[in-house]
């Protein structure tokens, strides 16, 4: 990531067209057999607004589990995203903190977990449990 990138707070992981998601209640759904490409391995998308109280970051793990977490550092406030070629989430700040896939601090200001959320799949979906 580069130094402006993160002066700005800028992540590399984009958006979940709104079409494949959707908010009821505490559960989101997340249509993994209507993309176009799956989500890579290691790779990530977020979610916001449409009734979200806070952005989820939804992630496929190197060995096809899929993970959801609060997309909010809880040092800096910041998006995190996925560490290319590791099992680990960084801030998007010039802090770095830097969190493991259960969300917890492994190196960095933080002072705090992760929030993450319960996932399942069902149907060739997702649905993660705020």
């Amino acid at each position: 990531m580069g130094f402006f990138r993160a002066l700005l707070g800028r992540c590399d992981t984009e958006p979940l067209s709104p079409e494949l998601w959707s908010v009821e209640d505490d559960k989101v759904q997340v249509k993994l057999s209507q993309m176009a490409e799956p989500l890579p391995k290691g790779g990530a998308v977020y979610l916001k607004e449409q009734g979200l109280k806070r952005p989820v970051l939804v992630l496929r793990t190197e060995d096809d589990q899929y993970l959801a977490f609060e997309n909010r550092c809880t040092h800096a406030g910041r998006k995190v995203d996925p560490v290319a070629g590791e099992a680990r989430l960084r801030c998007c700040s010039l802090s770095h903190a830097v969190f493991d896939l259960d969300g917890n601090v492994v190196k960095g200001p933080a002072k705090d977990s992760l929030k993450k959320y319960a996932v399942e799949q069902s149907g060739g979906d997702l649905v993660i449990t705020l």
